[in-house]
């Protein structure tokens, strides 16, 4: 087992039970052409994935907490569920994507920084909560600089969201290595499929 989740057995402070879900497929995941637009806009397919997972949820338990990627195509995916239960998600910036480059052999976690301040898209007036001191995003666009990042969201995940139901909402590559940190395990992230992380 990971020394990094014995660590987090260690830390519980009371009951939790994490899902994540990967936002809903993009027209760049479709085409596999990639800029600003595709990467930001559901495809038809991935639209459908969000109105599915908006029912899948519905049917079951609520959820204590919500973190999403402030990244759109994470809101988009996870809007028609927040407006179906009137409830809002909190945006945690360390959710956002990174390690999507090459994985370098003697990979390793750097530093990372942050940029330019987030911005809600009008139409999700009401859906998302923006922390003070919360509100940049993190700028990690080389492989050991995302880890680092990776590194910063299960310490600071640790600290503040160890109760409850928690659903985070993000990427595959951020997702998977957090996952991997949490459990000790690589586990497969798929377009808006929800993933119970198995807490030791």
């Amino acid at each position: 087992m990971a020394l990094s989740a014995l660590f987090f057995i260690a830390t519980l402070r009371g009951p939790v039970s994490v899902t994540f879900v990967r936002h809903g497929e993009t027209v760049a995941n479709a085409t596999g052409k990639y800029n600003s637009k595709t990467l930001n806009t559901l495809s038809a397919k991935g639209a459908k994935q969000a109105f599915d997972l908006s029912q899948r949820l519905e049917a079951g338990p609520r959820f204590d907490r919500i973190l999403v990627s402030p990244a759109p195509r994470v809101m988009q995916t996870i809007a028609s569920y927040l407006r179906a239960t009137h409830t809002q998600a909190t945006i945690w910036p360390l959710l956002y994507e990174c390690c999507t480059g090459r994985r370098p052999k003697d990979a390793h976690a750097t530093q990372f920084t942050y940029g330019e301040k987030i911005k809600i898209p009008a139409e999700f007036n009401g859906l998302f909560i923006l922390e003070p001191g919360h509100d940049r995003y993190p700028i990690a666009p080389k492989y050991n600089e995302g880890l680092a990042q990776v590194d910063a969201s299960v310490a600071e995940f640790k600290q503040r969201f160890t109760r409850g139901r928690i659903l985070l909402v993000g990427h595959s590559g951020q997702g998977g290595h957090f996952i991997r940190a949490l459990t000790g395990k690589w586990i497969k992230v798929d377009n808006a499929r929800e993933i119970a992380v198995p807490l030791p």
